[in-house]
């Protein structure tokens, strides 16, 4: 294997052993956040205001492109590095076009994301998990109801709301009062707080979309040559 083969090899292992790394952080701080360590959870307190599923689950497709990212250029296994180009390409493609939607449909994706909302909460009375869910889209945006707290007097008809509905920002869960009624409540509805945040973060979210998607065409591009040549190599060893 050629001096230009071997350098692209090794790159192609350390990115993805960083790769790798910062899934497994992620990952970490996901389960840190669900079981509780307050530690962590007050250190990330005004940083950390996603649901801890979601770097769990980011964390694990990271890791797992990156393993066979490295597996394949430190075993030069033609197999796998082309199964981590696949990878790559797939999310490269859904990126761009995820980033491309938030660029051009950013009202019917924002409609979208709304009635989602509404719709959890339409559902939580006679669906537990929609019940779950929408009490933690609560306590972790710091809103109430759909569109404010008197939501849920309107259908229950009653002064007490879901303490969930009572969070302050002290931390990603938040500190719960002992009894939660609408003086105490969050005023805005989580459809509009979810209205908020999209047209916050969509075009950031894009635009870092897209930027990634460029680091990624390259290390296609490195694992697709390093596959070439290991084919190559195979052919002519065979």
């Amino acid at each position: 294997m050629g001096c230009g083969t071997s350098f692209v090899k090794y790159v192609l292992f350390f990115f993805n052993l960083v790769v790798a790394l910062c899934g497994l952080a992620m990952i970490g701080i996901g389960i840190a956040v669900l079981m509780n360590w307050t530690v962590l959870r007050d250190l990330l307190q005004s940083h950390l205001t996603v649901a801890p599923w979601f770097f769990i689950v980011i964390g694990s497709v990271m890791f797992i492109i990156a393993f066979f990212g490295c597996c394949g250029a430190i075993r030069e296994s033609h197999c796998m590095v082309v199964t981590y180009a696949i990878f790559l390409l797939v999310i490269i493609i859904v990126q761009v076009v995820l980033a491309v939607l938030m660029f051009t449909y950013a009202e019917t994706m924002k409609e979208v994301l709304v009635k989602g909302v509404n719709g959890l909460f339409d559902k939580r009375s006679s669906d537990p998990a929609a019940n779950a869910v929408f009490n933690s889209i609560q306590q972790q945006f710091e809103c109430c109801g759909k569109t404010s707290p008197s939501d849920y007097g309107v259908i229950a008809g009653v002064s007490d709301l879901p303490d969930s509905c009572c969070t302050r920002a002290n931390g990603v869960v938040g500190k719960l009062l002992s009894r939660c009624t609408i003086a105490d409540a969050n005023a805005i509805g989580c459809a509009d707080r979810s209205g908020e945040l999209y047209d916050k973060w969509n075009k950031i979210i894009a635009g870092v979309a897209i930027g990634v998607a460029c680091i990624e065409v390259v290390g296609a591009l490195f694992a697709l040559c390093l596959a070439n040549s290991i084919r190559n190599m195979d052919r002519r060893y065979a």
